[in-house]
Formats: structure tokens, C-alpha cells, sequence
């Protein structure tokens, strides 16, 4: 059995949008747990949703999948996902997977 080690956690929400907070390892097995909330997150109808990504300690490919496919599902639905706080290790994979070309980056 694994044990998930990541926290999703909002930190604002109004009528501007949602601002969360993803801390620990986003993995392929976290994500596998991470990708439902957050569909269903992006489907509330807010017009913004703000993911910080300091509190990350480790991504790998899947993790990254996993916020391609959110940003897809969030246009799709109408709202716009930004990233902020991306530690570099993150950037860095990002851009091997030419991944940050698709994504938005915002400062916090």
C-alpha cells in the first residue's frame, strides 16, 4: 500500500476565482488521486484558478501530465489556470517537456 504524500488545500476563494495550494510529491500516484478533485474544482465555474506550487518537493512526468490535462479541462470549462511559485526543478522539467509553452505562469 502507498501512502499519498501530497495536500491539496484552497486558500482563497471569491469573485475573482480560486487560489490552491498543492504541497509534497506530485507523482503518478498522487496525481491518479489529485486529477478527480481537481476536474471537478475547475468545473465550479470559476473564471480563475490559482495553483501555487511552492510547497512542491518533487514532480515527476505524471505530474506534469497532470497539469497539462488541468489547464485543457480549465479552458474547456471557461476558466484560466495560472501557476505560480513553481520551484525551478519544476520549471526545468516543464521546459524539457515543452510543457511551459501551453501553461501560464503568474508571480503570487
Amino acid at each position: 500500500m502507498t501512502t499519498a504524500l501530497i495536500d491539496l488545500r484552497t486558500v482563497a476563494r471569491n469573485d475573482w476565482g480560486l487560489r490552491l495550494a498543492l504541497a509534497g510529491e506530485l507523482d503518478f500516484y498522487t496525481a491518479g488521486q489529485l486529477g478527480p478533485r481537481l476536474s471537478e474544482l475547475a468545473s465550479c465555474g470559476y473564471r480563475h484558478i490559482v495553483l501555487d506550487l511552492r510547497g512542491l518537493t518533487f514532480c515527476d512526468s505524471a505530474g506534469i501530465d497532470l497539469l497539462t490535462r488541468f489547464d485543457r479541462h480549465c479552458r474547456t470549462a471557461g476558466a484560466r489556470l495560472l501557476l505560480c511559485d513553481v520551484p525551478p526543478l519544476v520549471v526545468k522539467s516543464l521546459r524539457v517537456l515543452s510543457a511551459d509553452r501551453d501553461l501560464t505562469f503568474t508571480a503570487s
